[in-house]
C-alpha cells in the first residue's frame, strides 16, 4: 500500500481560509508499506466499551518493529444530521479500566476521539486490544481496516 498524508495551510493572516501559524504550511510525506493482510469493517458504534481488534487474532512478535501493521480508522457519522456530537472513542485498555467515555473518569486507557469525518492512520505493534466507545448509541458508524506487516500473521 502507498499512504500519502498532505497537509497545507495558508498563513494565520490570510483574507480567505486562514491558517494556524505565520507562514503557509506544505507538508507532503508518501511511503511505501508492505502489507500481507487486509482486515476490513464497518462498525456500528455503541455506547458499550468493545473490543474493536484483538491481538489474539494476530501473531505478535515482543520485538518492537518486527510484527503489527497500521489501522485506517474514520468516523463515518454525518454531524448535520445530529442534535448532539457523535464522537467515537479509541482506546488501547491494557489495564482492563473499559471505559473509554468522555466523562474524565477511568478513561486512561482512550487513545483519541475522532469527531464526525475525522480520522486516523496509525502504526499497531498488536501487543494491546484496540478498543472503540461512542457518545451516541448506536447511531455511529466507524470504518476500521488494520494492514498487517508482511512477515506478521
Amino acid at each position: 500500500i502507498t499512504p500519502t498524508l498532505t497537509i497545507t495551510s495558508n498563513k494565520y493572516s490570510a483574507t480567505n481560509n486562514p491558517g494556524p501559524t505565520s507562514s503557509p504550511l506544505a507538508i507532503s510525506v508518501t511511503d511505501t508499506l508492505s502489507v500481507s493482510q487486509v482486515d476490513s469493517n464497518i462498525v456500528t458504534v455503541s455506547t458499550t466499551d468493545d473490543v474493536l481488534f484483538s491481538k489474539t487474532d494476530y501473531t505478535a512478535d515482543d520485538t518492537a518493529g518486527t510484527d503489527g501493521g497500521f489501522v485506517f480508522l474514520r468516523n463515518l457519522t454525518d454531524a448535520s444530521t445530529f442534535t448532539t456530537s457523535s464522537n467515537i472513542y479509541i482506546g488501547h485498555n491494557v489495564t482492563g479500566a473499559g471505559v473509554l467515555d468522555d466523562a474524565g473518569d477511568a478513561d486512561e486507557d482512550r487513545l483519541m476521539t475522532l469527531k464526525p469525518g475525522e480520522f486516523a492512520f496509525f502504526p499497531w505493534d498488536m501487543e494491546a486490544d484496540i478498543h472503540v466507545d461512542a457518545s451516541v448509541a448506536n447511531d455511529d458508524a466507524l470504518e476500521a481496516i488494520v494492514f498487517v506487516r508482511t512477515g506478521t500473521a
